[in-house]
Protein backbone atom coordinates (compact mmCIF):
# COMPACT_ATOMS: atom_id res chain seq x y z
CA UNK A 1 0.00 0.00 0.00
CA UNK A 2 0.84 3.45 -1.03
CA UNK A 3 1.80 6.53 1.71
CA UNK A 4 -2.44 7.33 1.51
CA UNK A 5 -5.83 5.95 0.21
CA UNK A 6 -8.12 3.85 1.10
CA UNK A 7 -7.60 1.71 3.42
CA UNK A 8 -7.98 -2.53 2.32
CA UNK A 9 -8.61 -5.05 4.17
CA UNK A 10 -5.00 -6.04 3.27
CA UNK A 11 -3.78 -3.48 5.54
CA UNK A 12 -5.19 -5.73 8.64
CA UNK A 13 -2.49 -8.33 7.08
CA UNK A 14 0.07 -6.91 8.87
CA UNK A 15 0.26 -7.39 12.72
CA UNK A 16 1.21 -5.60 15.88
CA UNK A 17 3.08 -8.86 17.29
CA UNK A 18 6.40 -7.82 16.94
CA UNK A 19 9.43 -9.21 19.02
CA UNK A 20 9.19 -8.48 22.53
CA UNK A 21 11.94 -5.37 22.20
CA UNK A 22 15.49 -6.71 21.78
CA UNK A 23 15.69 -4.72 18.97
CA UNK A 24 13.63 -1.37 18.11
CA UNK A 25 11.01 -2.74 15.28
CA UNK A 26 11.25 -0.51 11.69
CA UNK A 27 8.97 0.63 8.91
CA UNK A 28 10.37 -1.94 7.21
CA UNK A 29 8.57 -4.17 9.48
CA UNK A 30 5.54 -3.26 7.14
CA UNK A 31 3.66 -0.53 8.95
CA UNK A 32 1.87 1.32 5.76
CA UNK A 33 2.17 5.61 6.67
CA UNK A 34 -1.70 4.66 7.05
CA UNK A 35 -1.30 2.38 9.88
CA UNK A 36 1.58 4.20 11.90
CA UNK A 37 -1.12 7.60 11.31
CA UNK A 38 -4.26 5.39 13.11
CA UNK A 39 -1.70 3.80 15.49
CA UNK A 40 -0.65 7.47 16.55
CA UNK A 41 -3.87 8.44 16.63
CA UNK A 42 -4.46 6.28 19.16
CA UNK A 43 -2.03 6.82 21.84
CA UNK A 44 -3.25 8.60 24.78
CA UNK A 45 -2.39 12.71 24.70
CA UNK A 46 -1.55 12.46 20.28
CA UNK A 47 -4.34 14.20 19.28
CA UNK A 48 -4.89 16.26 15.62
CA UNK A 49 -2.82 19.24 16.28
CA UNK A 50 0.11 16.74 17.39
CA UNK A 51 -0.19 15.02 14.10
CA UNK A 52 -0.81 17.89 12.28
CA UNK A 53 2.79 19.30 13.40
CA UNK A 54 4.31 16.31 12.95
CA UNK A 55 2.81 16.25 8.84
CA UNK A 56 3.64 20.10 9.02
CA UNK A 57 7.12 19.30 9.92
CA UNK A 58 7.62 16.75 7.22
CA UNK A 59 7.83 13.84 9.03
CA UNK A 60 6.66 10.53 8.45
CA UNK A 61 4.48 9.19 11.06
CA UNK A 62 6.15 5.37 10.05
CA UNK A 63 9.20 7.28 11.60
CA UNK A 64 7.67 8.78 14.79
CA UNK A 65 5.75 5.52 15.53
CA UNK A 66 9.35 4.01 15.05
CA UNK A 67 11.16 6.11 17.69
CA UNK A 68 8.42 7.69 19.67
CA UNK A 69 8.56 11.43 21.60
CA UNK A 70 12.37 11.11 21.79
CA UNK A 71 14.27 11.95 19.20
CA UNK A 72 17.59 12.77 17.95
CA UNK A 73 18.56 16.32 19.38
CA UNK A 74 18.47 17.93 15.57
CA UNK A 75 14.48 16.73 15.52
CA UNK A 76 13.49 18.05 18.74
CA UNK A 77 11.43 20.81 16.92
CA UNK A 78 9.43 17.90 15.89
CA UNK A 79 9.25 15.99 18.78
CA UNK A 80 6.27 14.46 19.41
CA UNK A 81 4.95 15.61 22.89
CA UNK A 82 2.73 13.18 25.32
CA UNK A 83 1.28 13.76 28.15
CA UNK A 84 2.66 12.85 30.82
CA UNK A 85 5.94 12.46 28.26
CA UNK A 86 7.26 9.46 27.42
CA UNK A 87 10.81 7.71 27.33
CA UNK A 88 11.75 5.70 24.66
CA UNK A 89 11.32 2.69 26.72
CA UNK A 90 7.62 3.43 27.41
CA UNK A 91 7.14 4.19 24.02
CA UNK A 92 8.36 0.79 22.94
CA UNK A 93 6.40 -0.93 25.71
CA UNK A 94 2.51 0.52 24.16
CA UNK A 95 3.95 0.77 20.75
CA UNK A 96 2.28 -2.67 20.16
CA UNK A 97 -0.71 -1.65 21.82
CA UNK A 98 -1.25 1.50 19.77
CA UNK A 99 -0.84 -0.63 16.65
CA UNK A 100 -3.39 -2.91 17.71
CA UNK A 101 -6.01 -0.20 18.64
CA UNK A 102 -5.27 1.65 15.07
CA UNK A 103 -5.83 -1.62 13.10
CA UNK A 104 -9.15 -1.73 14.98
CA UNK A 105 -9.88 1.59 14.22
CA UNK A 106 -9.12 0.63 9.97
CA UNK A 107 -11.43 -2.02 10.39
CA UNK A 108 -13.91 0.17 12.21
CA UNK A 109 -13.72 2.91 9.16
CA UNK A 110 -13.16 -0.18 6.51
CA UNK A 111 -17.05 -1.28 7.71
CA UNK A 112 -18.46 2.03 7.38
CA UNK A 113 -16.79 2.55 4.05
CA UNK A 114 -14.36 5.09 4.97
CA UNK A 115 -11.19 6.14 2.73
CA UNK A 116 -8.36 8.10 4.73
CA UNK A 117 -6.75 10.67 1.40
CA UNK A 118 -3.34 11.89 2.28
CA UNK A 119 -2.56 15.24 1.18
CA UNK A 120 -0.23 13.29 -1.07
CA UNK A 121 -2.90 11.07 -2.67
CA UNK A 122 -3.91 12.01 -6.59
CA UNK A 123 -7.40 11.70 -5.69
CA UNK A 124 -7.03 14.52 -3.05
CA UNK A 125 -9.46 17.24 -3.92
CA UNK A 126 -6.67 20.03 -5.14
CA UNK A 127 -9.19 23.01 -4.58
CA UNK A 128 -8.06 22.62 -0.52
CA UNK A 129 -4.66 22.99 -1.54
CA UNK A 130 -5.01 27.11 -2.22
CA UNK A 131 -6.08 27.15 1.95
CA UNK A 132 -2.83 28.86 3.53
CA UNK A 133 -3.06 25.84 5.97
CA UNK A 134 -4.38 22.82 4.22
CA UNK A 135 -5.68 19.85 5.67
CA UNK A 136 -2.69 16.95 5.17
CA UNK A 137 -5.46 14.78 5.68
CA UNK A 138 -9.45 13.81 4.84
CA UNK A 139 -11.65 11.15 5.67
CA UNK A 140 -13.93 10.43 3.08
CA UNK A 141 -17.34 8.13 3.01
CA UNK A 142 -18.91 8.32 -0.44
CA UNK A 143 -17.95 9.19 -3.72
CA UNK A 144 -14.46 10.16 -3.91
CA UNK A 145 -14.18 11.51 -7.31
CA UNK A 146 -17.18 13.98 -6.13
CA UNK A 147 -14.75 16.07 -4.54
CA UNK A 148 -12.69 17.24 -7.96
CA UNK A 149 -15.70 18.42 -9.47
CA UNK A 150 -16.71 22.25 -9.75
CA UNK A 151 -18.96 22.55 -6.93
CA UNK A 152 -21.17 25.43 -5.23
CA UNK A 153 -21.41 25.96 -1.20
CA UNK A 154 -24.28 26.87 -0.02
CA UNK A 155 -24.48 27.64 4.11
CA UNK A 156 -26.24 30.04 6.36
CA UNK A 157 -27.56 30.25 9.79
CA UNK A 158 -28.51 27.15 11.78
CA UNK A 159 -32.01 29.31 12.65
CA UNK A 160 -32.80 30.73 9.63
CA UNK A 161 -35.68 33.24 9.57
CA UNK A 162 -38.75 32.47 7.15
CA UNK A 163 -36.48 34.67 4.31
CA UNK A 164 -34.01 32.58 4.74
CA UNK A 165 -35.50 29.50 4.04
CA UNK A 166 -37.78 30.78 1.43
CA UNK A 167 -33.97 31.62 0.05
CA UNK A 168 -32.25 28.75 0.26
CA UNK A 169 -35.53 27.17 -1.41
CA UNK A 170 -34.73 29.27 -4.09
CA UNK A 171 -31.36 28.72 -4.34
CA UNK A 172 -32.46 25.47 -4.27
CA UNK A 173 -34.79 25.42 -7.04
CA UNK A 174 -32.06 26.65 -9.62
CA UNK A 175 -29.49 23.68 -8.34
CA UNK A 176 -31.01 20.97 -11.31
CA UNK A 177 -30.39 23.82 -13.73
CA UNK A 178 -26.65 23.93 -12.65
CA UNK A 179 -26.27 20.76 -12.54
CA UNK A 180 -23.29 21.32 -10.14
CA UNK A 181 -22.55 19.62 -6.88
CA UNK A 182 -23.59 21.20 -3.25
CA UNK A 183 -21.48 21.33 -0.18
CA UNK A 184 -22.44 22.13 2.63
CA UNK A 185 -21.93 21.33 6.33
CA UNK A 186 -24.65 19.24 7.29
CA UNK A 187 -26.17 22.01 10.39
CA UNK A 188 -29.19 22.24 10.97
CA UNK A 189 -31.15 25.23 9.59
CA UNK A 190 -29.99 26.14 6.05
CA UNK A 191 -27.23 23.96 5.29
CA UNK A 192 -29.36 21.28 5.64
CA UNK A 193 -31.49 22.52 3.25
CA UNK A 194 -29.58 22.80 0.83
CA UNK A 195 -28.65 19.09 1.26
CA UNK A 196 -32.15 18.03 0.72
CA UNK A 197 -33.02 20.53 -2.38
CA UNK A 198 -29.59 18.92 -4.05
CA UNK A 199 -31.18 15.73 -3.11
CA UNK A 200 -34.74 16.99 -4.26
CA UNK A 201 -32.81 18.22 -8.05
CA UNK A 202 -31.18 14.96 -8.03
CA UNK A 203 -27.23 16.61 -7.45
CA UNK A 204 -25.06 15.05 -5.56
CA UNK A 205 -23.99 17.00 -2.39
CA UNK A 206 -20.99 16.95 -0.08
CA UNK A 207 -21.18 16.93 3.75
CA UNK A 208 -17.93 18.82 5.73
CA UNK A 209 -18.03 17.60 9.19
CA UNK A 210 -16.71 19.65 12.24
CA UNK A 211 -16.80 16.29 13.51
CA UNK A 212 -14.80 13.19 13.37
CA UNK A 213 -16.26 10.95 10.62
CA UNK A 214 -17.89 8.47 13.17
CA UNK A 215 -19.55 10.76 15.13
CA UNK A 216 -23.23 11.02 14.64
CA UNK A 217 -23.85 15.14 14.85
CA UNK A 218 -25.79 16.90 14.55
CA UNK A 219 -28.82 15.30 16.42
CA UNK A 220 -31.58 13.87 14.21
CA UNK A 221 -29.11 13.93 11.05
CA UNK A 222 -28.20 10.82 10.25
CA UNK A 223 -31.37 9.67 8.04
CA UNK A 224 -30.19 12.95 5.70
CA UNK A 225 -26.40 11.50 5.93
CA UNK A 226 -27.62 8.13 4.70
CA UNK A 227 -29.58 9.68 1.67
CA UNK A 228 -26.47 11.82 0.56
CA UNK A 229 -24.45 8.55 0.24
CA UNK A 230 -27.00 6.70 -1.27
CA UNK A 231 -27.32 8.96 -3.67
CA UNK A 232 -23.78 9.22 -5.06
CA UNK A 233 -22.48 12.35 -2.38
CA UNK A 234 -20.22 12.45 -0.26
CA UNK A 235 -19.40 13.18 3.98
CA UNK A 236 -15.93 14.73 4.88
CA UNK A 237 -13.53 15.17 7.62
CA UNK A 238 -10.22 16.07 8.06
CA UNK A 239 -10.89 14.92 12.44
CA UNK A 240 -9.76 12.34 13.43
CA UNK A 241 -12.51 9.82 13.85
CA UNK A 242 -14.16 9.63 17.06
CA UNK A 243 -13.82 13.79 17.97
CA UNK A 244 -16.86 15.61 19.13
CA UNK A 245 -17.69 19.04 18.13
CA UNK A 246 -16.34 21.75 19.17
CA UNK A 247 -16.60 25.53 18.35
CA UNK A 248 -13.03 25.81 16.93
CA UNK A 249 -13.74 22.36 15.20
CA UNK A 250 -16.56 24.57 13.03
CA UNK A 251 -14.72 27.68 12.60
CA UNK A 252 -11.97 25.19 10.90
CA UNK A 253 -14.42 23.22 9.03
CA UNK A 254 -15.58 26.34 7.66
CA UNK A 255 -12.47 26.85 5.60
CA UNK A 256 -12.82 23.62 3.79
CA UNK A 257 -16.70 24.73 2.58
CA UNK A 258 -15.01 27.74 1.31
CA UNK A 259 -12.32 25.99 -0.50
CA UNK A 260 -14.11 22.85 -1.81
CA UNK A 261 -16.60 24.77 -3.59
CA UNK A 262 -15.82 26.82 -6.91
CA UNK A 263 -18.68 30.05 -5.36
CA UNK A 264 -19.80 30.65 -2.22
CA UNK A 265 -23.90 31.26 -1.70
CA UNK A 266 -24.41 32.40 1.86
CA UNK A 267 -28.49 31.83 1.63
CA UNK A 268 -29.07 33.92 5.54
CA UNK A 269 -26.30 35.21 7.64
CA UNK A 270 -25.11 37.97 10.50
CA UNK A 271 -21.66 39.89 10.07
CA UNK A 272 -20.88 37.73 13.70
CA UNK A 273 -21.44 34.44 12.85
CA UNK A 274 -20.14 30.79 11.73
CA UNK A 275 -21.03 31.53 8.25
CA UNK A 276 -19.20 34.69 8.21
CA UNK A 277 -16.37 32.82 9.32
CA UNK A 278 -17.03 31.24 6.10
CA UNK A 279 -17.48 34.22 3.92
CA UNK A 280 -14.19 35.34 5.14
CA UNK A 281 -12.42 32.35 4.21
CA UNK A 282 -13.75 32.46 0.79
CA UNK A 283 -12.93 36.19 0.38
CA UNK A 284 -8.88 35.35 1.60
CA UNK A 285 -9.05 32.76 -1.21
CA UNK A 286 -10.74 34.60 -4.27
CA UNK A 287 -14.07 33.06 -4.15
CA UNK A 288 -16.96 33.86 -6.12
CA UNK A 289 -19.80 35.30 -3.46
CA UNK A 290 -23.34 35.67 -4.57
CA UNK A 291 -24.94 37.25 -1.56
CA UNK A 292 -28.58 37.87 -1.53
CA UNK A 293 -31.38 40.11 -0.74
CA UNK A 294 -34.88 40.02 -0.97
CA UNK A 295 -36.48 43.62 -1.96
CA UNK A 296 -38.50 44.69 0.95
CA UNK A 297 -34.78 44.21 2.91
CA UNK A 298 -32.94 47.05 3.71
CA UNK A 299 -30.06 47.87 2.24
CA UNK A 300 -27.98 47.41 4.83
CA UNK A 301 -29.10 44.22 5.74
CA UNK A 302 -26.59 42.51 3.15
CA UNK A 303 -23.41 44.39 2.74
CA UNK A 304 -20.00 43.38 1.60
CA UNK A 305 -17.04 44.33 3.61
CA UNK A 306 -13.31 44.67 3.39
CA UNK A 307 -12.49 40.49 4.67
CA UNK A 308 -16.43 39.78 4.27
CA UNK A 309 -16.91 39.61 0.17
CA UNK A 310 -15.38 42.98 -0.80
CA UNK A 311 -13.88 41.82 -3.89
CA UNK A 312 -14.77 38.84 -5.28
CA UNK A 313 -18.67 39.12 -4.08
CA UNK A 314 -21.70 40.28 -5.17
CA UNK A 315 -25.29 41.83 -4.19
CA UNK A 316 -28.42 39.75 -6.11
CA UNK A 317 -31.65 41.21 -4.66
CA UNK A 318 -33.96 38.04 -6.50
CA UNK A 319 -36.11 37.32 -8.06
CA UNK A 320 -35.79 40.58 -10.35
CA UNK A 321 -31.74 39.89 -10.95
CA UNK A 322 -32.27 36.12 -11.27
CA UNK A 323 -30.70 36.29 -14.43
CA UNK A 324 -27.72 38.02 -13.31
CA UNK A 325 -27.05 35.87 -10.36
CA UNK A 326 -27.74 33.17 -12.91
CA UNK A 327 -25.12 33.98 -14.93
CA UNK A 328 -22.43 34.99 -11.80
CA UNK A 329 -23.15 31.47 -10.71
CA UNK A 330 -22.10 29.90 -14.13
CA UNK A 331 -19.20 32.04 -14.86
CA UNK A 332 -17.84 30.77 -11.31
CA UNK A 333 -18.35 27.48 -12.53
CA UNK A 334 -16.87 27.33 -16.24
CA UNK A 335 -20.68 26.52 -17.53
CA UNK A 336 -21.37 28.29 -20.90
CA UNK A 337 -23.58 31.12 -20.49
CA UNK A 338 -27.49 30.87 -21.56
CA UNK A 339 -28.99 32.37 -24.66
CA UNK A 340 -31.10 35.35 -24.02
CA UNK A 341 -34.97 33.45 -23.58
CA UNK A 342 -33.01 30.24 -21.70
CA UNK A 343 -33.09 31.36 -18.54
CA UNK A 344 -34.61 29.82 -15.79
CA UNK A 345 -37.73 30.94 -14.80
CA UNK A 346 -39.84 30.81 -11.58
CA UNK A 347 -43.27 32.50 -13.18
CA UNK A 348 -43.86 30.04 -15.97
CA UNK A 349 -42.92 32.42 -18.43
CA UNK A 350 -40.01 31.11 -20.09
Amino acid sequence: MNDSGRLPPSVHDVHAADPAPARRPTARDGTSEARAFLALASVKGVGQKTLFAIAQAGRRFTEVLDHGPDMEPDRQAVRVRTEPPMSPRQWLAIRNHALARGDALAEQLDRHAVTLLFRSDPRFPQQLLDLEFPPHWIFVQGKLDLLRERSVTIVGTRKPSADGEFLARYVGACLASWGAPTVSGLAAGIDQLAHEHSLRASVPTIAILGTGILEQYPKGAAPLRAEILEKGGAIVSEYLPGISYSAENFVQRNRLQAALGEILIPAEWQRRSGTAHTVRFATELGRPIACLRLPEWSRDRVILEPGLGEGSGEIFTVPAEQDRFDRFVRTALGQKLPMPGEQLSFFGDS
